[in-house]
């Protein structure tokens, strides 16, 4: 008696299940069978990231799957030995020389050259008188020409020294000539520049930033890697927009236009708005000759669509079904 129960319970499931499979089987066949729908797959345009400068990656932020916004660091670069070298190129003593030469010297270094210039000279007067009488005793033969030769020697000293004190004098009086404060400012100018180079090497091209909303799809490097311009070390997926690419037949071309809105639905997601963003201009595969009607039917032109996902419910990949007559 059991047993029969039994077999009442598995008969009524199965017709159960049958007439379920029945239902999702004219399910889709009445949807496959409506001429604007059409079949496509999740896509998503990709940014390659790599270092604008080149070192060892000292760390990267983001594993694969993971959200990144625009803006967000991902990775840095090792630039201990560009801070070095920054530091060493600091422009303060360059800018400290330009703003003495454009400023000229002060007063007090003034009076004093001027007053190193008038002891020379006091000497140097002193001198001559004491050559001038050396020479009217050894005339008189009251001195030693040795004595006269210490005079007269004395005399040609002192006469190099006030020339000297009156040059250091000059100058300082005059200030810098128009071609040194220039030269110095162009000193000043190239010291600035060296720093900044290195400023932006460390604070931008060692730094990794992601430009766009996405999701990591590949990191191609770990920390302690040599990174350069040209190797890529995060692939990013732009989620928004997503795009879906579907394919339509020649026959199909007549509900489909550029701008035209779709519905975009999954086994899993309620139904998303997308619009057509692009046809493709010519059939896939299409044969160079000229093709007969019924090859034509079956050529497929590629569609991509712009879809609205604000819950991120799509994935990459996921197959749609896209409806352009919604």
């Amino acid at each position: 008696m059991a047993l029969g129960k039994k077999a009442v319970v598995l008969v009524v499931a199965a017709a159960v299940a049958a007439g379920a499979g029945w239902g999702f089987v004219e399910w889709q066949k009445s949807r496959e069978a409506k001429p604007s729908v059409a079949w496509g797959s999740v896509d998503a345009r990709e940014v390659s990231l790599a270092f604008e400068g080149s070192g060892r990656i000292a760390e990267l932020l983001r594993e694969e799957g993971e959200a990144v916004k625009a803006g967000d660091v991902i990775g840095r670069l090792d630039t201990r030995a560009i801070e070095r070298r920054r530091a060493e190129a600091q422009a303060e003593g360059l800018d400290a020389q330009w703003r003495l030469a454009e400023e000229g010297f002060r007063k007090e270094e003034i009076s004093s050259a001027k007053a190193e210039l008038d002891a020379v000279e006091s000497n140097l007067a002193l001198a001559r008188k004491t050559e001038d009488r050396q020479l009217k005793l050894w005339k008189a033969n009251a001195t030693t020409a040795q004595n006269v030769d210490n005079a007269r020697w004395s005399r040609i000293a002192l006469e190099k020294q006030a020339a000297s004190a009156r040059a250091v004098y000059e100058l300082k009086a005059a200030g810098l000539r128009p071609d040194e404060v220039r030269q110095t400012k162009a000193a000043l100018d190239a010291g600035r520049a060296a720093v900044d180079s290195l400023t932006y090497q460390i604070e931008t091209a060692a730094v990794l930033v992601s430009p766009v909303n996405g999701v990591v799809r590949t990191r191609m490097a770990e920390p302690g890697d040599m990174a350069t311009a040209a190797r890529t070390v995060y692939q990013i997926s732009i989620m928004d927009p997503k795009w879906v690419r579907a394919y339509v037949s020649e026959t199909q071309l007549k509900y489909v236009q550029e701008g035209a809105e779709a519905l975009v639905t999954t086994d899993t997601t309620e139904p998303l708005k997308a619009r057509v963003g692009h046809i493709s201009s010519e059939a896939e595969f299409t044969p160079k000759t000229v093709a007969t009607q019924d090859l034509r039917t079956v050529l497929v032109y590629e569609v991509r669509l712009n879809v609205e996902d604000p819950g991120n419910r799509l994935r990459l990949g996921q197959p749609v079904t896209v409806d352009f007559a919604p």
